[in-house]
């Protein structure tokens, strides 16, 4: 890799840094678009690369917010351990879709999430379910489907996590975030080593990447902290929405194979 390579995987990481501390997705919606335009990744390659890359953002991010008291352990770790079971089919069935089909059922995710939150910000609240059972089997569920689309789509899992626990559960905004943060650091590694096994992750971009977003994410994450909950969910809506527009309109490509293996298991 060239050091014009090393600077633009570092520069990478700092957007998406800035993105996961801010908003407690680990990063990966910024990822997956600068992988395959900045980088030329493709489609795939990007998903298991961002995925290799996100948990650096989520470390940092989460050390501030678990700081300020702004993460929900319990619930994390139910969501997290639902998600580390599901990750892996979520990148399996990502490698057997198209690249064109893959990146445009991320975009119109990305829209409905936007749509959803400026329609109606989370004001925080309490729990609609009563009782532990009630509590535990909807964070088992959410898990669940965070980890599919954290192993589909090549991100950590924060474009459903933060909805659901700000909207369903009634979590003020930053709490929700560092939540989902807590639930990225383990989401994450479980839906990269799948994406490695198939043969999409850039192993040599991921010290670079992961150093911009341990940089960017703890910076972003204490900038959160101070501001205004539907402040961060307003602009959360918007940064989902630019970026889904950004990949809906790039020109579709053709699927892509899975890479051939030596016997080394290196890729040729």
């Amino acid at each position: 890799m060239t050091r014009r390579d090393q600077a633009a995987a570092l520069l990478t990481g700092v957007a998406a840094g800035l993105a996961g501390g801010l908003f407690g997705v680990g990063g990966g919606i910024v990822l997956v678009p600068l992988l395959t335009g900045a980088l030329l990744l493709t489609q795939h390659e990007a998903h298991g690369t961002s995925l290799a890359a996100v948990g650096a953002t989520a470390i940092a991010a989460l050390v501030v917010y678990g700081a300020h008291g702004q993460v929900a352990w319990g619930t994390a770790a139910l969501v997290g351990l639902a998600s580390v079971l599901t990750a892996r089919h979520g990148a399996r069935l990502a490698a057997r879709t198209s690249s064109r089909d893959l990146r445009r059922a991320f975009a119109l995710l990305l829209v409905l999430v936007a749509l959803r939150l400026l329609w109606r910000p989370p004001a925080g609240g309490t729990s609609p379910f009563h009782g532990a059972a009630a509590t535990v089997a909807f964070d088992l569920l959410l898990g669940a489907a965070v980890g599919l689309l954290s192993g589909f789509m090549g991100v950590g899992g924060g474009v459903i996590a933060v909805p659901a626990f700000a909207l369903v559960l009634g979590m003020p905004q930053a709490l929700a975030q560092g939540t989902s943060l807590a639930v990225i650091l383990v989401t994450a590694p479980a839906g990269a080593i799948e994406h490695h096994r198939h043969g999409n992750v850039r192993l040599a971009l991921v010290p670079a990447l992961a150093v911009g977003a341990a940089a960017a994410g703890a910076a972003a994450a204490w900038l959160a902290q101070w501001l205004a909950q539907a402040t961060l969910a307003r602009a959360f809506a918007l940064f989902l929405l630019a970026n889904a527009i950004h990949l809906w309109i790039r020109p579709g490509g053709k699927p892509q194979p899975a890479p051939a293996r030596s016997a080394s298991g290196e890729r040729r």
